[in-house]
């Protein structure tokens, strides 16, 4: 076919490099973003679809895996209350829904800080071969970190059906505010994907981190009054969310609704400036890993 006749959907896309930062030219820097970011749906959508595929392939349990740790937790942190092994003091719903609900938010967070790493890792070797979207593994792991979520809500209510906890209309801005945990995940998780990429003991210690994290977080025992444990919770980011989430769910109001509304303004706006770090990061990353 004459090139001359071809549509210009038929023509291939010309794209011109430079040294020069590409923040110089911010207009074309975030159209050339949102067009990366369209381009990659269908790899991402195929991303997806392997790595949950790989998951669970050759599992006995499958997607029970989903279920099996949060109640274990829930059970481990039961028992040693009701044997004042631990005393976590009263919490305002039932203690073993009070503690299932939280370990099934800090799951998603957890997971929505690690899929990036872990998804962008398996596809450094394509990445390094071919110039396909950056934004493809991002996008992946969000989805990824959406079906777990999903997932999650259905535990979530069923163990509140289970324990007698009534649902209020409320609970239908509990997306919302999950989505506002996924993106606090995502953003942490972009800032460490191109350090992760260059150094492995960022991977291993972010897992530590979150395990030290876990008992930061008042997710097995309601917010400590006594200084200095309230300011070490407060400080935490996923605090806020995290209770603001589960108190919806549970009680049908938030403590807060203020806090929580600019706290999740600030997170949109960390995860925006994660984004961009990310994308002028990664061909660095790339030619490095690359040589």
């Amino acid at each position: 076919m004459d090139v001359a006749n071809q549509t210009p959907q038929e023509k291939l896309q010309e794209r011109v490099y430079s040294p020069d930062s590409q923040l110089r030219h911010p207009l074309d820097f975030f159209r050339m973003a949102l067009q990366d970011v369209s381009n990659s749906r269908d790899l991402a959508w195929r991303l997806f679809w392997r790595d949950i595929h790989q998951r669970y392939r050759q599992s006995i349990f499958g997607f029970l895996w989903i279920l099996i740790p949060p109640i274990i937790t829930t059970a481990i942190f039961v028992f040693l209350n009701e044997k004042a092994i631990l005393n976590v003091g009263k919490t305002d719903i039932p203690y073993p829904v009070y503690v299932m609900l939280g370990t099934l938010l800090w799951q998603i967070f957890t997971e929505s800080v690690q899929a990036p790493m872990t998804l962008f890792d398996s596809c450094v070797p394509i990445m390094i071969k071919i110039n396909m979207p950056r934004e493809a593994p991002v996008l992946a792991a969000m989805g990824q970190v959406l079906f777990l979520a999903v997932m999650q809500l259905f535990i979530a209510f069923g163990a509140m059906l289970y324990f007698g906890v009534a649902w209020h209309w409320t609970v239908l801005f509990v997306p919302f505010m999950i989505l506002v945990l996924i993106t606090l995940g995502s953003a942490i998780g972009l800032i460490l994907v191109p350090i992760g990429a260059l150094y492995k003991d960022i991977k291993e210690g972010t897992t530590v981190l979150l395990r030290l994290a876990f008992f930061m977080t008042p997710i097995v025992y309601p917010p400590p009054q006594s200084w200095p444990y309230s300011l070490i919770v407060q400080m935490n980011p996923v605090t806020p969310i995290l209770q603001a989430t589960r108190d919806v769910l549970a009680k049908g109001q938030m403590a807060d609704p203020q806090s929580f509304v600019w706290f999740s303004v600030a997170i949109v706006i960390v995860f925006f400036f994660a984004l961009i770090y990310y994308r002028l990061a990664i061909p660095i990353i790339l030619e490095r890993l690359g040589a």
